[in-house]
């Protein structure tokens, strides 16, 4: 029996497709990667250097965003919307950090599912920015860190997530009793 036509049609298609998928999930696998690295730029006190890791992340956004014009479904890909939190976490830091204020970051990063995971993950970053402040000797970071994550936890709260984002909520939680401990111990040894 012949095959259809059709099949041959389907097969091309599906074939594109996830040669597409696969560059895709390469380039957004990169941009995930210069993301970490800004990140870990921003810990070392490299503004430069994460300005321009995040850079290269947008680039790489917008050449992999190119896909979704011929396979719309591609952008629901894992790896792409991983990429897409680590970048919202990435850039939620360094406005945190430049500014003192957490709010609007680039559009691609605006969806309330990207951008809430990145702002839960954000919280465990400026923990981690408290504890290498307290270690330099900079201990008053540590109450207006608290106050930020607070606030956070606080508007997490109200949202009443689910599934995935609740993990993450969960995850903010203890990163907010992390500092709770910090402030605790800095008050003791204040007395």
């Amino acid at each position: 029996m012949k095959r259809p036509a059709i099949f041959s049609q389907l097969q091309k298609r599906y074939h594109g497709q996830q040669d597409v998928r696969r560059a895709l999930i390469g380039t957004s696998n990169e941009a995930l990667s210069k993301s970490k690295r800004a990140i870990f730029a921003l810990h070392r006190d490299d503004p430069k250097a994460a300005a321009d890791l995040l850079s290269q992340a947008d680039k790489l956004f917008s050449q992999a965003e190119k896909s979704f014009k011929r396979f719309e479904a591609l952008e629901y890909e894992g790896a792409y919307k991983a990429a897409l939190e680590e970048y919202a976490e990435a850039l939620l830091f360094d406005e945190y950090l430049r500014t003192g204020k957490l709010g609007k970051i680039h559009e691609r990063a605006m969806a309330p599912h990207v951008y809430l995971a990145g702002l839960t993950d954000t919280t465990g970053e400026m923990v981690r920015y408290a504890v290498r402040q307290v270690t330099l000797g900079n201990m008053d970071v540590v109450p207006k860190v608290y106050a930020s994550v607070e606030m956070v936890v606080e508007y997490l709260l109200d949202m009443d997530l689910t599934g995935y984002l609740r993990t993450k909520f969960d995850q903010s939680k203890k990163n907010l009793r992390r500092l709770e401990g910090m402030t605790y111990d800095l008050a003791i040894r204040d007395k």
